[in-house]
């Protein structure tokens, strides 16, 4: 027996229409803000692919025609690479077997040797001109403007015992675009997982003709042939000029500043004008600049006011003289003003965009120190010391490390420098003999001796080393201790007291202070900080 159960009434509130749930993203998706604003989703790699040329382009013409771009990325340069990252080789003694005497000493002769290297143009330079130290300084703001560092490792020797390993630094436009969406993508071949394999790069040939070769990324023994550095993203193969989200300020700084800068032009050249009562076109027709020979073929009027003119002539030039004017006009004299207070202000918020984007501070990007305190740019340096040892470690120290572990191979396997086992141990074991580290500048400080008294009570609570100090400083610790007692063995052949004889630190502390307040105290000038 089939059943036919009645369709259930529908209730008022079951026929209304579903709304929206009451919480959500983008409400107010109608307004004005919302509605002229609908970005398209995509992905990194193709926003990059769109706008790579466009950026590189307008960021170097940014860097070749404005003070503050150049100058900004030359005190970038100068945080995070300064002269360039000093080698501090530390293979790791426990994973090769080494002693830890024999591990120094070995770390020693590779330093040495290194330096020799990295100082020598003709030696570490495929094109015989930049040091490594340069190097690096050139690979930093190559990835300014286009966002990536690319250089070749190619092997050649240009003299009897020299080294093999070379360094040649190309520009990332040499690096095509060619992608066939499957395993190529901007000119970079990778497997399925996505690791570069390949780079397709624009090369002179032997009759200046640039072509597009593909060289691999390393060679059978895993030696590195290309390196190429970037800041990476989500599924990226290639990245983008830092500066590119704020070209827009850098264009509307140079735009305010000619419209200022016209601005006051004109209110010195027109310093004088004749105000008439006359409406329309008569009124601009009766102007008059008080050149000679000037004549004027217009109404009546203006002939009378020519007329007058000539025998009445308003000179700016002569003191005393006293001038007549036509009836209903008057003379005004505007005085030239310079830029207001909210020129100032405006153009300091666009120059703090610029400098936070390109990883230095207003006062360093500037040297506008106005409004500055001690406590300010000490917090400034601060904040902004972590950007700077993310870019050294993310952009420049890969570069010195592919090209510290292509020398290093070199050197053993041609016999310049000994690895226990040989060659063949050294490539077992590459990354615990290629272990390094790279040291740059040293963080900047507004008050060497406070930051002084802060070191030494951190070392003497036990919770900093003197390694760690010295790493903070930019030294090489090991380098620092042997150079101490250089020094003191040599004053004490020479019949001199110990110049690194442990002294009281509470004394030197006390008169410190001291000395502090007596030069506070006859200082009229000092205002103690807030």
């Amino acid at each position: 027996m089939v059943r036919f159960w009645p369709l259930a009434k529908k209730t008022a509130a079951a026929a209304a229409p579903s709304r929206a749930p009451a919480t959500a993203y983008f409400r107010n998706n109608a307004s004005p803000f919302f509605r002229s604003w609908m970005p398209a989703l995509r992905e990194t790699a193709q926003d990059v692919r769109a706008a790579w040329q466009q950026s590189a382009a307008r960021t170097i013409d940014a860097y070749q025609n404005s003070g503050f771009i150049a100058g900004i990325v030359d005190q970038s340069s100068s945080a995070v690479v300064g002269t360039g990252l000093t080698l501090s080789c530390q293979p790791d003694v426990d994973a090769l077997g080494w002693t830890e005497d024999a591990g120094a000493n070995w770390a020693r002769m590779v330093e040495r040797r290194f330096y020799a290297w990295a100082n020598t143009p003709r030696e570490c330079d495929a094109g015989g001109r930049m040091s490594f130290g340069q190097q690096q300084d050139a690979a930093y703001k190559g990835w300014f403007w286009y966002g990536e560092i690319l250089a070749l490792l190619p092997i050649f020797q240009r003299r009897r015992g020299g080294s093999f390993s070379k360094v040649s630094l190309l520009p990332a436009s040499r690096l095509t675009r060619k992608s066939d969406g499957v395993r190529q993508f901007d000119g970079v071949t990778v497997d399925a997982l996505g690791c570069p394999q390949s780079y397709n790069i624009q090369i002179a040939d032997r009759w200046g003709i640039r072509v597009d070769r593909d060289y691999a990324a390393y060679d059978r023994d895993g030696r590195q042939r290309v390196i190429h550095v970037f800041e990476p993203g989500l599924q990226t193969y290639r990245g983008i000029s830092p500066l590119a989200p704020v070209l827009k300020v850098v264009r509307q700084i140079d735009q305010f500043s000619d419209a200022t800068l016209t601005k006051a032009l004109i209110q010195t050249i027109f310093a004088a004008t004749i105000k008439s009562d006359l409406s329309g076109i008569r009124a601009y027709e009766g102007l008059m600049t008080g050149d000679e020979g000037l004549e004027l073929n217009l109404a009546q009027y203006a002939d009378a006011r020519s007329n007058w003119y000539e025998s009445e002539k308003i000179d700016l030039n002569k003191n005393g003289r006293i001038g007549h004017l036509f009836p209903n006009e008057e003379l005004q004299f505007h005085e030239s003003t310079s830029a207001s207070a909210a020129y100032d202000e405006f153009m300091g918020w666009l120059l703090r965009e610029l400098c936070l984007v390109a990883g230095v501070t207003y006062t360093a990007g500037t040297l506008d120190s106005r409004k500055a305190t001690y406590s300010s740019v000490r917090m400034d340096t601060a904040v902004n010391w972590n950007v700077v040892l993310r870019r050294r470690a993310f952009i420049v120290k890969p570069f010195c490390q592919a090209v510290y572990e292509a020398w290093l191979e070199d050197e053993i396997g041609s016999g310049r420098l000994t690895f226990p086992g040989g060659y063949e141990a050294f490539l077992a074991n590459k990354s615990e003999a290629c272990s390094a580290q790279w040291n740059g500048p040293a963080q900047p400080q507004a008050d060497e001796l406070k930051s002084a008294r802060a070191y030494e009570t951190y070392k003497n609570m036990g919770v900093m080393s003197l390694s760690r100090i010295s790493e903070a400083l930019g030294i090489d610790p090991d380098d620092e201790l042997r150079q101490r007692k250089r020094e003191k063995d040599a004053a004490l052949k020479l019949g001199l007291p110990d110049p690194h004889a442990p002294q009281d630190p509470g004394a030197e502390f006390n008169r410190d202070e001291q000395g502090d307040d007596e030069d506070k105290s006859d200082n009229p000038s000092f205002v103690p900080e807030d």
